[in-house]
């Protein structure tokens, strides 16, 4: 391997060698010239090439256009104003859609404005549609014989809605609901009776209605 080595070095050096030899034979003559120094080094190195062909890719080489500093600097400014023209865009992207969202928001806002509105209208129409069924629940049970209308009256204190039954005998005329009340004869229907009177002197059902309101 050291033997390879060193016959791969001298022979390098000898090529050098042969070259500045040659090179300073032909400076001497006068004949030195650059076609003349390409031939030699061209030979040297095992290069079947005319100096004419080796001269034409250097020139070639060497004549390539270049940019100038002038160009560069354009260049640069191209590419500066195209990417200030994409930042511009994505920032236009950007408030569109800023301004879309805000439409949206707005738009959102009203429709659910007129939901809300037509919630409050069906709530209403159902607080008059209860109250006119009251009324009428109310006239019913008073058109009754009296034993019949304490019947009903017992049905619905029964069905846990105590306030009706308070509410119906607080709406009819005071003989009237003297008749029926007096119809309350076993000892259940008098502890009955008794809450009746109790919340209608409490002013129930109006206050329980305040109470809850007020929560």
């Amino acid at each position: 391997m050291k033997l390879i080595l060193r016959v791969f070095t001298a022979f390098c050096i000898g090529t050098v060698i042969t070259q500045m030899i040659m090179l300073g034979y032909f400076a001497s003559t006068g004949s030195l010239s650059h076609e003349t120094g390409v031939k030699v080094v061209a030979l040297l190195n095992g290069i079947d090439i005319s100096g004419n062909r080796l001269q034409k890719i250097l020139r070639d080489a060497e004549e390539r256009e270049q940019p100038d500093f002038e160009e560069i600097l354009e260049a640069r400014r191209l590419e500066g104003m195209n990417m200030d023209l994409r930042l511009r865009s994505q920032k236009r992207a950007r408030d569109e859609l800023s301004e879309q969202m805000a439409v949206l928001v707005e738009e959102t806002q009203v429709f659910d404005g007129r939901i809300q509105s037509i919630n409050d209208e069906i709530a209403r129409v159902k607080a008059g549609i209860r109250d006119q069924g009251a009324i009428e629940r109310q006239q019913t049970i008073q058109s009754l014989e009296a034993d019949a209308a304490k019947d009903q009256l017992l049905r619905i204190y029964d069905d846990e809605k105590i306030d009706d039954v308070v509410g119906i005998i607080k709406a009819m005329p005071i003989d009237k609901r003297s008749e029926i009340l007096a119809e309350f004869e076993t000892e259940d229907e008098k502890d009955k009776l008794h809450e009746i009177i109790r919340r209608i002197g409490d002013g129930q059902p109006e206050t329980t209605a305040i109470e809850q309101a007020g929560r």
